[in-house]
């Protein structure tokens, strides 16, 4: 039976004035009005119209058809969902380098919820662009919250047309939060006999929970869900959902920045509501309420408590204007079903495209379940050498075998077929791995098969594979492909590619955490309780364990193929495979460190940390933490009555280093503060990292090289980052100089001399800087010899000052603003003057920017000269500080990926050239354009000479460089006497 509801027009029945608008007159109040005349509306049958005056503002309650009584809506908190998707799901991302990993975990719970619900009508309600009426009240609301992630943001602006694509009805009302959208159509069904499924991660919708109306809160990630109706609501917080926003008016709500009454918490407020009903209850019987300190805070912020309220309240009646059958859901309907096809297809999600393209009626889920099932890997075990040699000879010679290492032992996987190997456990060499015993050396053993280079295999971050099997003295070769490696390179704008994300994306399988390893016996030396005999639980993390082994031989083709679409397998073969072990040597050797000068620099460092902080007591005339930014914003900017300049997202003073330093020429408590804080990083940043990760018996420390760990291709270092060592400062010098080379051995360094222009010149080929680099003369001195005029001896230190900021601003992309804040002038439109020069003496310069760009924003990506994709999601944002933020990343990744490329190549000709002549010396440590080395005096000379070579000539060769390279190499007794030509 067709029911009625009830919309609402505004109508000014005035000259426009400021008692009309939403922020003059809260819209929770009209609200309140509205629901008053809800009694007379539901249940009418026919059309009528009921006006009502609110101050100079008259509205008109009119009655339209709406909605089939007895049928189900479901509503979908569509931001909340997508954003505890970007947190939960992987970060998956189409061949273009568009992020779409919180897009398809939002899709598959919607489409979920959809399946599992079979609403008669559906809404995805969506926060419209904007301020509401809310930040219009109170400029505080949500001012809290943190800046959207930029993958997140780009994910946002797809929503609608992912929705769309799909035929799911959404809806967004500017000036109001998707809150408000399903408060309204949730109260309208729920006044129509509707079943109300409302589905959220905010907690805020709890107050529409009635006897049609649930609430499902999605609590870990999108799929751990609790469910709220009347009772379960009452059995929390002891009173009905209704009473929920005077509660929110007490306690306050810390997500949307909404104050309430300071001192009272949820114990508090959920007693007070409960015995006075609301706040007009707590306030007509305020002298009731103990003890005196709660009662005097109510009194204080009485104000506070009723404006939180009305911020907490949710809008129930908004002008909704769509009509009813536009929000119906039809998974059935052809039509939609090809764009869904279609759509799913764009967004690369094969799964979800498969679902559409398979006849309706046909078990899609089912078969996806099976698949799976029958994908499962229980593996053969075997602690036989002999056996795990003979399950190899079956899969074929040339098969390429999945290899990977556990607790358990090591797995083999091919074509769906896998073997553990357990062998026996013996004592842990190092940290990094388990030690199995692989055979006699003398009869059968795997280590033959692992050490052999014509075999090849397959792993997930088989650099980490290749150090823990070297911790057994079994160096591990034939390594055809890392899927981990290979994952980073079709992705390098994300640095975690865990196996399950890319079963998920690549082969449509969603695989299980692995459970908890069984535990050992302390003096068992055998991965079985019994002979013959696995608990259920030791069966089913082997089982698992397998089938990731053999996901690592499936997903191979699949991500070559995807090298291969994006250009670069050639140079994944050559270039990055052959990088892993170098890097697993250099991670193994280490750098010597003397722990000696460390600990005296801490101490100093210490004592200079406790003078500074009582010299800043002292002009702040007050103690106070100085590491806490809460309390040293209050003493700067309060106490002390500094210009405070820009809030934090927090809400509170901002005490960062831009902040600091624009004051710090003026006051010297800043200046003190600045000192403080760079004494106190050094200490704990490098001297305490360093001594805390050394090797107390060798002392050496061993940081992990990332070759997966950055967007531009460089290779990274953490645990500890030796790359961010400072250089130029005093306190700098002497950590490097706590670096040391072992008896008999010297450090050698070596590093690109302006490698970065060098590239530059060679991409535009203008001639001031061509000219330079092949004749060797300054090239920022000839630089400067252009924009000036002049001969180049005639150049002055500060125009070539100027030259070379220049130059190096170029190539970041840097503006007249940043290169004036840079030069120190000030002055953006000299700097802008400067640039135009700058594009005039070297044109080639300004047509690769402009080429660059266009290039960029037609495909949404950059290369380097090696064919090293960079995408850029934000190069046409509409944003202005975003698009300039893509816009610089493309004029300056060919350039500075080209040398992390040339830094690569360089690496693998000098490993290679030091173990075909058997030389002694290793290499280190990659520092950004430098390499480090040890070396015996011995071998001085020849180690000078073949760095030097192969770090000029080998990348030069290879790119076909129209100028030459430069290395420059310094030797001595620790790292910062190498690196004392500076």
């Amino acid at each position: 039976m067709s029911t009625q509801t009830a919309r609402s027009s505004l109508e000014n029945t005035s000259e426009p004035s400021s008692t009309c608008r939403w922020k003059s007159s809260p819209i929770s109040r009209v609200h309140s009005s509205v629901r008053e005349k809800r009694a007379i509306i539901i249940g009418q049958q026919f059309a009528v119209s009921q006006p009502f005056q609110h101050g100079n503002c008259r509205f008109t309650l009119q009655i339209t058809d709406f909605l089939d009584s007895m049928s189900k809506l479901l509503l979908v908190d569509g931001y909340s969902l997508l954003f505890r998707a970007f947190f939960s799901s992987p970060p998956f991302a189409t061949k273009a380098g568009e992020p779409t990993g919180a897009l398809y975990g939002f899709i598959r719970m919607v489409m979920k919820l959809l399946d599992e619900n079979s609403p008669d009508y559906a809404v995805v309600a969506i926060d419209a662009p904007g301020n509401t009426f809310r930040h219009d009240s109170d400029e505080n609301y949500k001012a809290n919250r943190s800046e959207t992630p930029p993958d997140l943001r780009s994910q946002q602006k797809l929503l609608h047309e992912l929705l769309d694509g799909l035929s799911i009805p959404h809806y967004e009302h500017v000036g109001f939060e998707a809150d408000d959208v399903i408060g309204t159509l949730a109260t309208r069904g729920s006044a129509h006999g509707q079943e109300v499924i409302i589905f959220t991660g905010d907690g805020d919708y709890l107050q529409l929970v009635d006897e049609n109306v649930s609430v499902f809160l999605t609590r870990r990630g999108v799929t751990d869900l609790e469910a709220y109706n009347p009772a379960a609501i009452m059995a929390r917080f002891g009173f009905e959902a209704k009473q929920l926003p005077d509660f929110k008016g007490l306690k306050g709500d810390t997500s949307d920045n909404i104050p309430g009454v300071p001192g009272i918490g949820d114990k508090t407020g959920m007693s007070l509501i409960q015995k006075f009903g609301n706040l007009e209850g707590i306030y007509e019987n305020l002298e009731e309420v103990t003890p005196p300190r709660i009662r005097e805070l109510l009194r204080t912020h009485k104000d506070q408590a009723f404006r939180s309220r009305e911020l907490a309240t949710i809008v129930i009646d908004l002008p909704v204007e769509k009509q009813p059958e536009e929000f119906r859901y039809d998974p059935t309907n052809e039509e939609k079903r090809q764009l869904a096809a279609k759509t799913a297809h764009r967004f690369e999600f094969r799964s979800l495209a498969l679902r559409f393209e398979t006849p309706l009626g046909a078990p899609v889920v089912v078969a996806e379940a099976k698949a799976l099932e029958n994908f499962g890997v229980e593996p053969e075990v075997t602690d036989s050498p002999r056996e795990a040699l003979d399950w190899l000879k079956k899969q074929g010679a040339k098969s390429q075998i999945a290899i990977s290492q556990t607790d358990e032992g090591f797995y083999l996987a091919y074509n769906k077929a896998a073997l553990l190997y357990t062998g026996d456990l013996k004592e842990a060499a190092t940290d990094h791995q388990i030690s199995l015993d692989f055979g006699d050396e003398k009869g059968d053993s795997l280590q033959g098969w692992l050490e052999d280079e014509s075999k090849p295999k397959v792993a997930d971050d088989a650099k980490l594979l290749m150090r823990r099997l070297q911790g057994q003295d079994i160096r591990l070769r034939g390594i055809a492909a890392d899927t981990h490696v290979m994952a980073y390179l079709c992705d390098p704008a994300h640095q975690k590619h865990p196996l399950p994300a890319l079963a998920e994306k690549f082969l449509h399988l969603t695989l299980p955490e692995p459970p908890e390893a069984p535990k050992k016996k302390a003096k068992n030396v055998s991965l079985f309780e019994e002979e013959g005999a696995v608990e259920e639980a030791t069966l089913a993390r082997r089982t698992l364990e397998a089938t990731y082994t053999a996901v690592v031989a499936e997903l191979e083709p699949k991500l070559r193929e995807a090298l291969r679409e994006i250009d670069f397998e050639k140079q994944f073969e050559h270039m990055e495979v052959p990088l892993i072990p170098v890097l697993c040597d250099m991670e193994c050797v280490g750098m010597l460190l003397d722990p000696a000068p460390l600990r005296i620099l801490g101490e100093k460092l210490e004592t200079d940390a406790r003078r500074l902080e009582k010299e800043i007591w002292e002009l702040a005339e007050t103690e106070f933490n100085i590491g806490s930014p809460k309390q040293l914003g209050e003493v700067l900017f309060e106490k002390l009555k500094l210009e405070s300049g820009r809030k934090n997202k927090s809400g509170g003073f901002s005490t960062d280093a831009f902040t600091l330093e624009r004051l710090a020429e003026e006051h010297e408590v800043v200046r003190k503060i600045l000192e403080f804080r760079g004494t106190t990083k050094l200490k704990s940043t490098y001297v305490d990292a360093l001594l805390s990760s050394m090797n107390p018996q060798t002392h050496r420390v061993h940081s992990t090289l990332n070759q997966a760990g950055t967007i531009t291709g460089r290779v990274s270092s953490t645990d500890p980052n030796l790359q961010n060592v400072p250089v130029r400062s005093e306190q700098g010098q002497l950590i490097r100089k706590a670096f040391i080379a072992p008896k008999d051995y010297v450090v050698l360094s070596a590093d690109y001399s302006q490698i970065e222009l060098r590239i530059l010149a060679h991409i535009t080929g203008d001639a001031p800087l061509v000219d330079a680099f092949q004749t060797g003369e300054d090239v920022h001195s000839r630089t400067a010899a252009a924009l000036f005029g002049v001969e180049a001896a005639e150049v002055s230190k500060e125009q070539r000052r100027l030259a070379k900021m220049t130059n190096y601003a170029i190539a970041y992309g840097v503006s007249g603003f940043g290169l004036a804040k840079q030069l120190g002038t000030g002055n953006a439109a000299d700097a802008s003057q400067f640039i135009k020069t700058y594009f005039e003496t070297l044109p080639g310069v300004k047509k690769y920017i402009d080429d660059t760009l266009k290039e960029a924003k037609a495909r949404g990506y950059v290369e380097t000269l090696a064919g090293r994709r960079r995408p850029l999601p934000d190069i046409n944002a509409n944003a202005f500080q975003v698009r300039s933020a893509a816009e610089r990343t493309a004029i300056n990744h060919p350039i500075q990926g080209t040398a992390a490329d040339m830094m690569k190549l360089s690496m693998l000709a000098i490993a290679a050239e030091m173990e075909e002549r058997k030389l002694k010396s290793s290499m280190t440590m990659q520092v950004h354009d430098e390499l480090v080395f040890e070396v015996p005096h011995d071998e001085v000379e020849t180690m000078t000479e073949l760095v030097q070579r192969n770090m000029s000539e080998v990348p030069a060769k290879y790119f076909k460089l129209k100028v030459p390279l430069v290395a420059d190499v310094g030797t001595g007794v620790n790292w910062q006497d190498a690196k004392g030509r500076e």
